[in-house]
């Protein structure tokens, strides 16, 4: 017999929250904040909580509110600068997992109860996951009890992105905007590494962008140089929009296979029922055997800093979590197929003047081993370490760092 849901408020919903459980929900602008809000007000008289979720844009204060006593949070994403701003003394455990990993880590998790967001129904009783598919799909696989928030403001979209109100065990209206997520403003330096990153992506490419400055003027290279038959793969945003509208993506349906959507509501209402863009999870777009059966795949990724053996550090500032691996070691993966390429771009310094290359990583943690790194391009230019000794790939590497640090890393890479 077909199960149907039961309709409640946000706080009659959240009362079967019950001491000891653990309660997932997704990440980024898919948060269901109807439903976290009403958690953190539950969570004030519950102890013993878990709760698992990813980079929130809403902020962390529930970890410091009168409730965080009672909560163990776990994030695949933990970005430290924004929980130091929001709460202090953060208490936040830390998942170490590839983005494919974390699909998988979702999918085979029992949660005691699963909070998402969707779409309303369409006449056939199916909602939309919208801009979220990895996260949401895994969590409304394994939770025990289902609560989705209907939010009208959240767009329909296509490909693997739809649940049956069946499936869902309550439902709370929730109209609300959805977060955006803002681009930072390119300067000089940006657009100067997204001129050299572009000349290295061909026509015809599956392109990965990862998400700021540099994949954003990466993006407008790629529409300067007039680049044509592009797909897109993993995180889509803004300047993926920007390129599929300027005519630089393939003419077949669809253009872009993504997880995650995340940007301006521009982009939210572009999406919307847009063949051009499928929903996949990251067990489809992130595995060795996706990255086979495209063939051509190009990521551009980032980093906080490069060792001059080629280590990488994505993750850690003074020694303390700042950031995640997401699809790091995924993409580098991929970048040793056939036709592919694993790009890491960079600012030769900080804000701060401080060298992004380096002799020593911050701290004890290598996000990515040297065996992977092969083409960095900073401002000062691109060198492939392919075939290079540890001497060479030193030499390479001190040789498009900033002249204000480059003779102190010559001189130790002449010492490898």
């Amino acid at each position: 017999m077909t199960k149907t849901p039961i309709w409640m408020s946000a706080a009659e919903a959240l009362s079967k929250v019950q001491p000891g459980m653990s309660i997932a929900f997704p990440h980024l602008s898919a948060e269901p904040g109807v439903l976290t809000a009403a958690l953190w007000k539950r969570a004030e008289a519950v102890k013993d909580l878990t709760v698992i979720s990813g980079m929130l844009l809403t902020g962390y204060k529930f970890l410091s509110a009168p409730c965080a006593a009672n909560i163990t949070f776990k994030t695949w994403f933990l970005p430290g600068t924004l929980l130091r701003k929001t709460a202090a003394d953060v208490k936040a455990e830390y998942l170490p997992l590839t983005w494919a990993q974390t699909a998988r880590y979702l999918m085979e998790t029992p949660f005691d109860v699963g909070l998402i967001q969707v779409s309303p129904a369409d006449d056939e009783g199916y909602h939309s996951f919208g801009i979220c598919c990895t996260a949401v799909k895994g969590i409304a696989h394994s939770a025990k009890l289902l609560i989705a928030q209907v939010n009208p403001s959240m767009p329909r979209t296509l490909g693997d992105s739809r649940i049956h109100a069946s499936q869902i065990d309550i439902l709370v209206e929730g109209d609300a905007p959805l977060t955006e997520y803002p681009n930072r403003p390119l300067d000089e330096i940006d657009s100067e590494i997204g001129r050299l990153i572009a000349d290295l992506i061909p026509d015809g490419s599956s392109i990965s962008l990862g998400v700021g400055g540099i994949p954003l003027a990466a993006a407008n290279a790629l529409i300067d140089k007039g680049a044509r038959d592009l797909r897109f793969i993993n995180t889509f945003t803004d300047p993926s929009m920007a390129l599929i509208e300027a005519g630089c993506a393939t003419a077949d349906m669809p253009k872009a296979e993504t997880g995650d959507i995340f940007g301006s509501q521009a982009l939210y209402d572009w999406v919307a029922n847009n063949p051009a863009v499928a929903l996949s999870d990251a067990l489809t777009t992130h595995r060795p055997e996706d990255f086979v059966r495209r063939k051509t795949v190009v990521s551009v990724n980032s980093a906080l800093e490069v060792d001059l053996l080629g280590q990488v550090n994505a993750e850690t500032i003074g020694g303390k979590q700042a950031g995640s691996m997401g699809g790091l070691i995924d993409f580098a993966v991929g970048g040793q197929v056939e036709g592919g390429q694993f790009i890491l771009g960079l600012r030769s310094q900080t804000n701060q003047g401080k060298p992004r290359i380096v002799t020593k990583l911050d701290g004890d943690i290598v996000s990515l081993s040297r065996t992977f790194v092969e083409t960095v391009v900073t401002e000062y230019g691109v060198v492939n370490l392919r075939g290079l000794t540890v001497r060479e790939r030193a030499l390479a590497l001190a040789s498009i760092a900033h002249p204000d640090d480059r003779d102190a890393l010559r001189a130790a890479a002449n010492s490898y």
